[in-house]
């Protein structure tokens, strides 16, 4: 996964204010309450990628600040947010895990304790239509990044896919399966430098 692939995925958290017309939105209130009220959660993804490949993986939540995006062989990489630092581990590259400050990415507000949309500064549109609310966004200060959409069903509130859309056109399209929520899991699953160890012992040459 590379950095540019990771900043689009990521923006799937992100969400921004359109206005004061937002901030009155029934939706923007069932949003907020149904993202903060995710204390813990575990859910298979499918990835459909712009060229026609499809990639699985599990993804882990636990607030605060905790996170991580296991992809499944045979790519194999992994993605680690431990409250502070985002890790980016690359199977195919075999190299010590990419690090960023997670405060600097939209990622970062999926495992906030509270959330507001209406108080980021990533998300460009709030709507509902066919049972559904959509929430578009993207970066203004770095376009090029290209937008995401987040989607969930309104009946009852659920997050079940996101689109990554490129500048060109192309898109990929990520859904959410088998949802679970209130599970225990170890700080280990979010440590990254105990996932550094494994990640290599599994990886390494």
């Amino acid at each position: 996964m590379n950095r540019r692939d990771f900043i689009a995925f990521s923006a799937a958290f992100a969400v921004l204010p359109t206005g004061q017309a937002l901030a009155q939105n029934a939706s923007v209130d069932r949003i907020n309450a149904y993202l903060t009220g995710l204390r813990t959660a575990q859910a298979r993804f499918r990835q459909e990628n712009a060229d026609g490949s499809i990639i699985g993986g599990t993804f882990y939540l636990k607030k605060p600040g905790k996170m991580r995006f296991e992809y499944d062989s045979p790519s194999d990489s992994l993605v680690i947010a431990d409250g502070r630092n985002i890790a980016i581990f690359d199977a195919k590259s075999n190299v010590s895990p990419q690090i960023y400050p997670q405060r600097r990415t939209p990622l970062s507000l999926l495992s906030m304790e509270n959330i507001d949309v209406t108080s980021s500064v990533f998300v460009r549109r709030i709507e509902e239509r066919g049972g559904r609310s959509f929430v578009t966004m993207f970066d203004p200060e770095k376009p090029e990044y290209g937008q995401m959409t987040m989607i969930f069903n309104t009946d009852p509130m659920l997050l079940t896919e996101w689109v990554l859309r490129e500048r060109s056109g192309l898109e990929t399209h990520v859904y959410l399966e088998e949802l679970q929520v209130g599970m225990n899991f170890q700080n280990r699953v979010f440590n990254i430098g105990y996932n550094r160890i494994q990640f290599e012992r599994e990886h390494g040459e």
